[in-house]
């Protein structure tokens, strides 16, 4: 059974009305009639031209609300619709969008954070998950995307963006930045109270679309235990100590072996673009690192492992220096010295201060066990859309 009101159509199943809007500036997105049926890595889907959704209805005047510290108290009705943006390379970058249901809260205006996937993987598909829910439930406008030339090829409702894989390069921090600008000019959305929440690899795309783009204004970062150098992203502090799995892996997926290893001027070339650290220090926004005491991919993974991968000469086989959460004491030292106004590694009841920095004998307190055992990234993301 289908209830169609204002061109919104109401799907019984999952509870949720899906809505298109389109803006001035964007390119209408397909329809979920127009999605592919099956998911293949071939080219760009081609969808079907659809008729134009009715517009946002008209507010004198948006009253900008704060999302509820408390997430899950009394959470807000949301929808979840389509968008598209083209672009600086012209290419057309599909998204989705979840936000409260302007049918029961009209007239308001929230902060926007856009989610940035790890690894090279798609991200559109994350709307329909947990951290999205909440969020958008707390009452803010998640934005998540593929990046040129993704999809998620195991779904059969995902869109590939138009374009080629660019490892996370200027061209797809370009992207990411075109959407936070169509974020800042959706009516519901304030203004100023948009950032990036992003996930492991994701903080190279993040952080190359703040920092060289300051004309942006993107009010925070929060980076869940991103790699901030070629060293990290290519798991040499593994590769170093005999374990060459994901080394390995990324070698197959990259074609490029970190810095360190190939010093030649292509491959500095190429992670010129690659590399979060280069970027971090010039962000003008907050930078909130989450880094968990047992890292999602890098060493080590269990006490006992601590004693071996504290190297702060490097390993005796030849490497870099590494410790627990290395990776981050480099990026979080970056931002300080850097001149990045407030910088923060986990929680508040962490206790770390704002703006410190780290080394071999100064760590900060990590969140307890794994990043994904809890929610931190949703209490993360609502701190700083919260604060001042």
């Amino acid at each position: 059974m289908k209830k169609i009101v204002f061109l919104c159509i109401l799907v019984i199943s999952g509870l949720t009305m899906t809505c298109r809007t389109l803006s001035p500036t964007a390119t209408p997105a397909p329809t979920e009639e127009s999605r592919p049926t099956t998911a293949t890595p071939g080219p760009t889907a081609e969808p079907p031209p659809s008729a134009s959704p009715l517009p946002e209805a008209a507010c004198p005047a948006y009253a900008p609300t704060l999302p509820r510290e408390r997430p899950h108290e009394n959470p807000r009705e949301t929808i979840i619709e389509a968008f598209a943006v083209t672009a600086p390379s012209g290419n057309t970058l599909y998204g989705m969008i979840h936000r409260p249901d302007p049918g029961l809260y009209p007239c308001e205006q929230y902060a926007a954070v856009v989610l940035v996937p790890g690894g090279i993987n798609p991200g559109r598909m994350a709307v329909y998950g947990s951290e999205a829910k909440t969020l958008a439930g707390a009452g803010m406008v998640v934005l998540t995307f593929n990046a040129e030339g993704r999809m998620d090829t195991i779904s059969d409702e995902d869109i590939r963006s138009e374009g080629t894989e660019d490892f996370n390069g200027y061209r797809q921090q370009d992207g990411l930045c075109a959407i936070v600008e169509y974020a800042m000019g959706l009516p519901y959305v304030t203004a100023e109270n948009v950032g990036l929440r992003s996930q492991s690899y994701g903080i190279t795309m993040a952080a190359g679309c703040a920092a060289r783009h300051p004309e942006i204004p993107i009010k925070y970062i929060v980076d869940g235990e991103g790699p901030p150098s070629s060293y990290v992203t290519c798991h040499e502090p593994r590769a170093t100590m005999g374990d060459t799995q994901k080394f390995q892996t990324v070698y197959e997926v990259f074609g490029r072996y970190s810095l360190w290893r190939d010093p030649s001027p292509e491959n500095e070339a190429f992670w010129e673009e690659r590399e979060a650290v280069r970027f971090i220090g010039d962000f003008r926004g907050r930078y909130l690192r989450l880094q968990a005491e047992w890292d999602h991919a890098q060493p080590p993974e269990t006490e006992a492992d601590v004693a071996t991968f504290f190297l702060p000469d490097g390993p005796a086989e030849g490497g870099l220096p590494w410790w627990q959460g290395k990776h981050t004491t480099d990026i979080v030292n970056a931002a300080v010295l850097g001149g990045v106004p407030w910088v923060r590694v986990n929680l508040p009841e962490q206790g770390n201060a704002v703006n410190a920095t780290y080394d071999a004998g100064h760590f900060p307190n990590f969140l307890p066990g794994y990043l994904a055992d809890k929610p931190w990234a949703v209490r993360a993301v609502l701190e700083m859309a919260r604060m001042e």
